[in-house]
């Protein structure tokens, strides 16, 4: 798409200011506006997920067919979602991925004994068998409604399902408590720049080894994928420049934006008047 830009001189008007350093500002929020209409744009989930908290995935680890959760929310994903708030068939699909169908209990990297879907065994429970794929459905779709919706329950702002699925998948991962203390109260205000910034925090697990907490890169690509996802379709991505814009691209606007802060400039067959003297 051809942008037609004029940065015609007004008659009499005269400017030391060089042609290039307009041409340079011009550039730059062209490059922004240009990157984030592509980071914007509806994107399909076909890439492999990261296994839970960084782990490597046992053997055997594999996505299946979905469960049936009840409650599950099918409206467009880009679009006020309704109430109550549920996690959409896609929404569950993608924890399925990131997660895998594991049968025996492993540990999942940071101590915890998980089976099936992510299900992390909880006090009491043991699985010695292991689990069949349908057992792991079953026991996925109550973690879900025991886990995910109560907190989904306590949102107070409208959202739309892309945002409840980033969150229904972060609280999957991190559990509700974590959810409710750090999230919750900027999500509530519709502070999602404190959200998003809240979210990305969650990315680091500890070292069973040194007893030290490290970055784990299963967590940093799960945060980065929630936190698209929760900008999606939502404008947020305008507002909020994310992690994955370009650093020049970055630079270059905050040039642009100096220069214009310093120059009145008409963009559009108008006059641009120097500071500079004549």
């Amino acid at each position: 798409m051809a942008l037609g830009i004029s940065l015609a001189r007004a008659p009499g008007v005269r400017s030391n200011i060089p042609d290039a350093r307009h041409t340079a500002t011009v550039l730059a929020l062209v490059l922004v506006v240009c990157t984030s209409c592509r980071r914007e744009a509806p994107r399909s989930d076909t890439t492999s997920a990261p296994p839970t908290a960084g782990a490597t995935t046992p053997p055997g680890a594999g996505a299946t067919a979905p469960p049936n959760v009840a409650g599950m929310a099918t409206a467009p994903t880009s679009g006020p979602a309704p109430r109550p708030y549920r996690m959409s068939t896609q929404g569950l699909e993608r924890i399925r991925r990131r997660e895998a169908y594991v049968a025996k209990v492993y540990d999942d990297g940071v101590g915890n004994r998980t089976v099936g879907y992510g299900h992390m065994l909880r006090s009491g429970e043991s699985f010695p068998g292991g689990l069949t794929e349908a057992e792991a459905q079953a026991l996925f779709a109550k973690d879900v409604e025991r886990i995910v919706s109560p907190v989904l329950d306590r949102i107070k702002i409208q959202l739309t399902q892309n945002q409840v699925d980033a969150i229904g998948s972060f609280v999957f991962n991190v559990g509700p408590g974590n959810f409710t203390r750090s999230i919750l109260p900027n999500l509530n205000l519709g502070n999602h720049q404190g959200v998003i910034a809240s979210m990305f925090k969650y990315i680091t697990g500890r070292n069973q080894r040194t007893g030290e907490r490290v970055t784990l890169r299963g967590l940093l690509k799960r945060r980065q994928e929630e936190i698209a996802l929760y900008k999606q379709g939502s404008g947020l991505a305008l507002l909020v420049p994310g992690e994955e814009w370009s650093r020049a691209a970055r630079r270059l606007l905050a040039n642009g934006m100096q220069f214009l802060r310093a120059e009145s400039v008409c963009v559009l067959k108008a006059c641009r008047r120097s500071r500079s003297p004549s």
